[in-house]
């Protein structure tokens, strides 16, 4: 009887599994968001929005005030077309649609002079117009994708042309040539102090930087779509030579609670989002960090023999309303340090450093708030504001033979920023657009420093400096002359009150389509950027500037691919270079320098950076994407005795190559993934400075050779990223298990050299071996 009744749950089970597996449902999700006007920001009722690729068909139309909603989508890749009558049709590629998150999405129209087949936007920037010839979208669905970015937009920033890293411990970027000190950068349209962790990451002097560091502090889990301009920047952009990144902030969700945890070698992140309030429209979203690289240490990774930490908490509020506009509240904090403790045994002294006590800390934070009211039906007003600080302090010990520890050097820079931007947008007519706005700040430095040599003993301080305020209204004019051409016209103002400098900066773009799928622009813009705080204390200095001209081509033969040639020229002046015909110092290539108080500085310096970029697009589309780009470029100067040389940052070729494969299938009521993405990276190297190893071992300190100032290029720089991913959805949650592998093939590439007292001969750093990152990540 027993086995009869168990021959009947056998019979039973098999005949029942083909009905369940029947009825095993793919994990759906819900896609929501709302579709308007790119200038005004009115709300589009009536808008027609289709995921493209969906089975069964998903698409529906905006109700009255332009909101929509898709549900019970199944998840997957996607790409979302929205059309409305008089405005291009927009095609969003690579959207990811997980089950354990609501896509949610704010989408803004361009209204449409003449009748346009349908075109593929990156993305559309409020109130700046950033559409320049020279400019970048970074999506965090990418940042999540590309191997080794570490969820860091600077550091994906790497994969476009002209941009390349300065040492893999951190993400310094050098774009077309220039000092990664020529870049700023900015949050919800302000300026904000350095927004990285770990400034002093990577530098040759151990020092803070004015924009890098280890990692970004804004979690992956806050941002919105970054963009990074690398020349010719529209009016809005001020105080900057190079480039600008451009963070924008992500909306938490209105209607339901999301959670995002991700644990792995390197830390913790924790995000939550939901409504403010039950039934309400105001939002949250908050996310705190945890990382110690203690774990990486442990497995035998070699992260040059320092603990390592950093934590950060970051968030968003966010309160629409009716007729009253969009008011959004946000900051961020974030502190870390790195510690290095010498050697207690005189006999285990190989190298200079093993003798010191380091200590490294840093803290930053930002709080502030951007409001948003349309302006009748062709209007928008725009302001924000917000006030940010940072404060790094590096004290360094040196044991003597006793191991008596005896003051080395000490330093400490707090600097803060307050932001106010006011915007306005108005359209003229039917074929203008007029921009008009002020960005307002108020810097405040507080330096000192002092350091102990063999035979120099140096002190700089900027204690008690008056504030300086930038005052930097502007203008843009966006016209369009006819069907084919378009024109962008922009002026910039700037005036310092600490050296009472003017700047007025135009700015144009000409624009020519010759076919719907191609365009010509012609870029001219003149910029000007403040001397760092180290370079002010030791004596008030003018502004340096540039110009810049660029020629850009480019094709979208459809949705899924872009390709874009361009040609550029930079035109560098007023450069901070020394007093002294042979001495061969510059700002041009400074990082983390602190020069010694021998020569003053004059704005007598120039600089030259031309090349040429080209790319190739393909977004992720039928479960592949590449991106592949390429540049050539020369970087040079001329410092007080006019000859012209190379600059530290010239390494004359940059090539990328980042492509990515998915594999999907269902299994049960499971949707799971397997993605492999690899990122190879070939650059000539940085230019290196002839050490004079008689001069260092009589002064005790690393001295250059003048007559051979970065002559030399160092080996070429070749790295090989990985990362694969492996998703799981399931209704109700997604988790994906990824390991990222930095430098997959160990490759030793020179970071720099310098001349080492302990071992009495010139020592060279390499760059970071091979590094694996495991991660597990989940999202309910």
């Amino acid at each position: 009887m027993n086995v009869l009744n168990g021959n009947k749950a056998i019979f039973l089970f098999f005949f029942l599994f083909p009905c369940y597996s029947l009825f095993a449902q793919e994990p759906v999700q819900t896609v929501r968001g709302q579709v308007v006007d790119a200038l005004s920001q009115q709300v589009l009722g009536g808008a027609t929005v289709q995921l493209l690729g969906a089975e069964p068909f998903a698409g529906t139309v905006t109700g009255p005030q332009g909101e929509f909603r898709m549900e019970r989508v199944k998840v997957g890749r996607y790409r979302l077309q929205v059309s409305y009558v008089g405005y291009q049709t927009l095609i969003l590629p690579e959207l990811l649609l997980e089950s354990g998150k609501e896509l949610v999405l704010r989408i803004s129209l361009e209204e449409s002079d003449n009748e346009l087949e349908t075109v593929e936007v990156n993305a559309s920037r409020e109130g700046l117009s950033v559409n320049a010839i020279s400019s970048y979208t970074m999506t965090v669905e990418e940042t999540l994708r590309f191997p080794a970015t570490f969820y860091d937009p600077a550091r994906l920033a790497m994969a476009f042309p002209g941009v390349q890293g300065v040492n893999d411990q951190a993400n310094h970027i050098s774009i077309r040539g220039n000092s990664p000190n020529s870049l700023a950068w900015q949050l919800e349209g302000i300026d904000i102090v350095n927004p990285n962790h770990l400034s002093n990451g990577g530098t040759v002097n151990d020092r803070p930087t004015r924009n890098g560091g280890g990692v970004n502090i804004l979690s992956a889990q806050l941002l919105g779509t970054s963009t990074l301009l690398t020349g010719a920047f529209p009016a809005g952009y001020g105080n900057a030579l190079a480039g600008v990144m451009d963070m924008r902030l992500r909306k938490g969700n209105s209607e339901q609670q999301e959670f995002t945890s991700q644990i792995g070698l390197i830390g913790i992140d924790l995000a939550a989002e939901g409504p403010l309030l039950r039934g309400g429209k105001a939002s949250y979203l908050v996310n705190y960090r945890y990382s110690t690289l203690g774990l990486l240490s442990n497995l035998g990774v070699d992260l040059g023999d320092e603990a390592i930490n950093f934590q950060d908490l970051a968030f968003t509020i966010n309160f629409p309303t009716k007729g009253a506009g969009q008011l959004t509240l946000f900051g961020m904090g974030g502190r870390s340090e790195n510690v290095f403790e010498g050697q207690r045994d005189t006999a285990a002294w190989e190298f200079d450093k093993d003798r010191q006590d380091i200590v490294y800390d840093s803290r930053m934070g930002a709080l502030g708030l951007s409001y948003l009211r349309p302006l009748g039906q062709s209007g928008l007003w725009r302001l924000s504001m917000g006030y940010s600080a940072k404060e790094a302090s590096r004290t360094a010990e040196q044991l003597d033979s006793t191991l008596a520890l005896n003051p080395l050097d000490a330093s400490k820079l707090i600097e803060s920023k307050l932001s106010i931007r006011n915007t306005f947008t108005q359209k003229v007519g039917q074929r203008s657009t007029l921009l008009f706005g002020a960005l307002i700040n108020r810097e405040q430095y507080d330096l000192n420093f002092q350091r102990t040599l063999a035979q120099i003993s140096e002190i700089r301080t900027l204690e008690g400096a008056e504030p300086n305020w930038i005052l930097q209204p502007y203008l843009n004019w966006n016209l369009a002359l006819s069907d084919k051409w378009q024109l962008k016209a922009g002026l910039h103002f700037t005036y310092h009150s600490l050296n009472e400098e003017q700047s007025l900066e135009p700015r144009v773009v000409l624009s020519w389509e010759p076919t719907k799928k191609q365009q010509i622009s012609l870029a001219y813009s003149i910029h000007s950027q403040q001397q760092r705080p180290e370079v002010l204390a030791s004596q008030l200095l003018g502004l340096t500037r540039s110009q810049h001209f660029g020629l850009a081509y480019e094709l979208r033969p459809n949705a899924n691919n872009h390709v874009k040639l361009e040609w550029y020229y930079q035109r560098l002046s007023d450069v901070p270079v020394s007093d002294v015909s042979n001495d061969r110092y510059s700002e041009i290539n400074t990082l983390d320098d602190i020069r010694l108080l021998t020569t003053n500085l004059v704005n007598e310096g120039t600089g030259d950076n031309f090349g040429m970029e080209v790319s190739w697009q393909h977004y992720l589309n039928k479960d592949y994407y590449f991106m592949i780009n390429g540049s050539l470029f020369e970087s040079t100067y001329e410092g007080s005795n006019t000859s012209e040389r190379n600059t530290r940052f010239n390494t004359n070729y940059i090539a990328n190559i980042t492509a990515g494969k998915e594999w999907a299938w269902n299994k049960g009521s499971k949707k799971r993934l397997l993605g492999l993405n690899a990122r190879v990276n070939w650059s000539g190297g940085l230019r290196q400075r002839v050490i004079d190893e008689e001069a260092s071992a009589d002064l005790g300190f690393t001295v250059y050779d003048q007559d051979n100032y970065f002559r030399f290029r160092q080996e070429d720089f070749f790295r090989v990223d990985l990362r694969i991913y492996y998703k799981n959805n399931k209704d109700g949650y997604s988790s994906t298990l990824a390991l990222d592998i930095q430098n997959a093939t160990n490759a030793e590439n020179v970071a720099y050299r310098y001349y080492d007292l302990q071992q009495q001969q010139v020592v060279t750093e390499f760059q970071l071996g091979l590094i694996p990152i495991l991660s597990y990540r989940t999202e309910f």
